[in-house]
């Protein structure tokens, strides 16, 4: 392809928009996301056509821009964790900061346990801890399971699930402050 016919592919692109539209409300199911993405993906076209080369079509170009363009999204959706996210999924409102003061100490000490080999040994226990277990969402109960009891690393979970990195996180935080709450009220009377 001659560098005239290569300006004139970069010149008529928004005749991508659609299918890059199409393309991207596939993967993100967000309508002001994907034309956002669109839009991003079209500035960065225009501001690197210098850079293409036609060793691919104009629309191909164009949709491994939008694809990199959402994976960066994804990471940064990954990174960053909203701090409505950390808190209970009961409804309690409970978060970290509510248990702790300015200086990291607790407020309340929490109950002490048992040692762990007599919970391990006690029936009652295992009798509570699964009910306390199915009172989790699914798949905050599936990720403890994954991690505390079958030794899966963050990193399995996260390909098993198809989870971010702080989404694993928060569910097994939110997974344990529940499990702590149904145990000190069930088990720890």
């Amino acid at each position: 392809m001659t560098k005239k016919n290569v300006t004139n592919s970069i010149a008529h692109l928004e005749e991508h928009a659609d299918y890059l539209f199409s393309y991207a409300m596939l993967k993100l199911k967000d309508v002001a996301l994907a034309e956002d993405m669109v839009q991003d993906t079209l500035l960065s076209a225009v501001a690197a056509r210098e850079g293409f080369t036609a060793q691919a079509s104009v629309r191909t170009w164009l949709t491994t821009i939008l694809k990199n363009r959402m994976i960066d999204h994804w990471r940064r959706q990954g990174r960053e964790i909203a701090a409505s996210d950390l808190v209970g999924d009961d409804g309690s409102g409970d978060s970290i900061d509510d248990f702790f003061d300015q200086a990291g100490r607790w407020f309340e000490m929490p109950n002490a346990y048992p040692s762990p080999d007599e919970a391990l040994q006690s029936k009652e226990f295992w009798n509570i801890f699964e009910q306390c277990l199915s009172r989790l969402k699914s798949q905050q109960a599936e990720v403890f399971l994954a991690r505390e009891m079958y030794g899966m690393s963050n990193e399995e979970i996260r390909e098993s699930f198809s989870l971010g990195e702080s989404n694993v996180w928060v569910l097994m935080h939110r997974a344990r402050v529940s499990l702590g709450k149904c145990l000190d009220m069930n088990w720890m009377k």
